[in-house]
Formats: structure tokens, C-alpha cells, sequence
């Protein structure tokens, strides 16, 4: 069973949190319905943040989405006077979080609710610990590394990838290979990501671990972390994990 995300209010600073937004509204909208249909836990903050409330995502489309309002008469007052609320939820085991201006007092399928516009930006906050995702083993990814200026290889390598999240990946390889070092750099990486796009950037070797499968083979899993990963990148791979995870939910 997943355990619950906390629904603390993350603290968001200008720029240093742009590649954890998501400014798509559509994929804004399928994140609200998800939420919305699992019936995940809502945490509606109010009065600057100082109260909130637990309630539920009734539902959503293009236009916003409508929350429950709480049975507390006053609790509803505050929050419909507040001019910043912040809306704290998770989605996959992630927790998403976003700041409006206004909720209108409104029935929603003779439900009280609060009707929210739909943000413009919708925040991912995995800053600690990043989801690790595993990779198919039939058709997995590759993780391509270009040969030249300012890298230490000669020739370029085809890793395949183990399992991959927005803050790197695990790569295959062999125990004798001498390719990958510890605290080195590798730029000119490339991920091709089915159905999403193409992840380019640095990645740096932060450890090499040598596995043993249930069948007694070894194999060795070199622990990258991507270094500067832009925004546009971050949002191919949190799109592209998410993909994955829809398609396990619906098998």
C-alpha cells in the first residue's frame, strides 16, 4: 500500500524553482482529474498559510476545479476572504502544490464547494528524494554518451538504463568496465524517452555498486546525477514518468 504524502506547504523560491513547475494546462487539468478520481487528500492552506483545511477535489476541467468545503461555517468564510490560498495535494506518490488568489463560494453537483481557477503553474516537489522510476527490460532506455572536447572518453558508449528520475539515472555495466569513474563528468548525454522526446545534458558518476540477480549473475550499476538538467528537460522526464505510471496503474 503507498503511504501518504505529508501535506506540509513547501516554501518556494523565484527561479531556483522553475524546473519544478509544470505550466501545461493540460496536463495541469489530467493531473487535477487524477487527483480528483483517486480521491486524494487535499490540503487547502488559508489566512497567509496560518490554517488550513483537509478536504476533497470534487472535480475539474479546463476552466478550474471545485473543491468541498469544510463543514465549519467560519473555516469557509476565511477562506473565500483570503486573497492567497495555497492547494497542496499529491499525485503518484509526488506531492503537487500551487497558489491562487481567490475561491468562489459555488454548489457543484449539490455539493458546497470552492471553485478555483486552474493555475498557471502547477509545482512537482520531490527536492529531497526524487522518484526512481524502473526501466522495461524489453526495449529499456539508452543512455548515450558522446565521445570528444571534455569528456574522458574516446569513443562513444551506449549505457542501457536501469532505472531513471528527475535527478538521474542507473546505468548498466559490466564490473571490469573502466569507462565510468566516480566524480567524473560526462557531457554530451543523450536519453531518447519513448513517446515524449529526447533528454539532453551532463551527468556525473556519483557511485559504482555491483549487484548480484536472483539467478546469481553480476551485473554493476553505475549512480549518475544529472548536473544543470534545464527545465525543459526536467519536464520531458517528469511527463515521461509519469506515462510510465499511468500505463502500470491501468494494467
Amino acid at each position: 500500500m503507498a503511504k501518504d504524502i505529508p501535506l506540509r506547504m513547501e516554501i518556494l523560491s523565484e527561479g531556483r524553482d522553475d524546473q519544478l513547475g509544470i505550466s501545461s494546462a493540460k496536463e495541469i487539468e489530467l493531473i487535477m482529474h487524477y487527483i480528483a478520481e483517486k480521491g486524494s487528500r487535499v490540503a487547502l492552506y488559508y489566512d497567509d498559510a496560518n490554517n488550513f483545511i483537509l478536504t476533497t477535489l470534487l472535480g475539474a476541467d479546463e476552466t478550474g476545479l471545485w473543491l468541498e468545503q469544510s463543514p465549519n461555517g467560519f473555516e469557509n468564510k476565511r477562506i473565500a476572504e483570503s486573497s492567497k490560498l495555497v492547494f497542496v495535494s499529491s499525485h503518484y506518490q509526488v506531492k503537487v502544490q500551487f497558489t491562487a488568489t481567490r475561491a468562489n463560494s459555488v454548489l457543484y453537483r449539490e455539493y458546497s464547494a470552492f471553485f478555483m481557477p486552474l493555475p498557471k503553474v502547477l509545482y512537482r516537489l520531490q527536492r529531497r528524494e526524487y522518484y526512481r522510476l524502473r526501466t522495461p527490460l524489453i526495449n529499456p532506455l539508452h543512455c548515450v554518451i558522446g565521445a570528444g572536447r571534455g569528456t574522458a572518453l574516446k569513443q562513444p558508449y551506449d549505457f542501457v538504463i536501469m532505472d531513471i528520475s528527475c535527478g538521474g539515472v542507473g546505468l548498466t555495466c559490466k564490473e571490469t568496465d573502466t569507462e565510468l569513474k566516480p566524480g567524473v563528468s560526462y557531457p554530451d548525454c543523450q536519453i531518447d524517452l519513448p513517446g515524449v522526446g529526447t533528454v539532453k545534458g551532463t551527468i556525473v558518476v556519483k557511485n559504482l555498486v555491483v549487484l548480484t540477480s536472483e539467478s546469481g549473475n553480476t551485473i554493476c550499476r553505475a549512480g549518475c546525477e544529472f548536473k544543470n538538467l534545464d527545465s525543459a528537460s526536467t519536464t520531458l522526464l517528469q511527463r515521461y514518468i509519469t506515462n510510465v505510471q499511468r500505463e502500470k496503474a491501468r494494467t
